[in-house]
């Protein structure tokens, strides 16, 4: 398979904002499956139990999320986990699937886990040779598994 180029990931973004404007405006709450990605930040929580390999999935609704901010390469988002209050970055080459509460939209994704094909620049080049990736040391998920969203994909209940 083709590796991505740098258009089709802002169109791909550009496209993930506006399914993100839409499940607001229209469902008020919904609901975002991120998968494990190295710009994904979760406040002090992190990824928990098996999330570092299957993903989260975080509710987007009033009482849930609050100071939501759309910018180019994410969205930034104060969600709550239990009675803390997180600050959340979600790359949009992260989001995997957009759902309602019914279920009865489900728009799924592709993700993009690593940096698009760009040629360097000559200036860039000597400089991009000599940066580290630091790591934060407070990000690393712990083994708990309180207050984790479980999601059954395959069943449906009639109320």
């Amino acid at each position: 398979m083709d590796s991505p180029n740098l258009e089709d990931i802002q169109t791909l973004r550009e496209f993930k904002k506006q399914l993100f404007s839409v499940y607001w405006e229209r469902f008020g709450t919904f609901y975002v499956h991120v998968m494990p990605h190295p710009d994904l930040k979760i406040g002090k929580r992190g990824l928990v139990g098996e999330e570092p390999e299957s993903g989260i999935i975080l509710v987007i609704g009033p009482r849930a999320a609050r100071d939501i901010k759309i910018e180019e390469e994410w969205v930034y988002a104060e969600l709550q986990f239990g009675y803390t209050w997180e600050q959340v970055f979600l790359p949009w080459d992260g989001i995997f699937r957009y759902f309602d509460k019914s279920q009865q939209t489900v728009t799924q994704m592709r993700i993009y886990l690593g940096k698009p094909d760009v040629p360097p620049k000559k200036e860039e080049t000597a400089s991009a040779e000599t940066k580290e990736e630091v790591s934060d040391p407070e990000s690393k998920s712990s083994k708990r598994k309180d207050n984790v969203i479980q999601v059954d994909f395959g069943s449906k209940t009639k109320k």
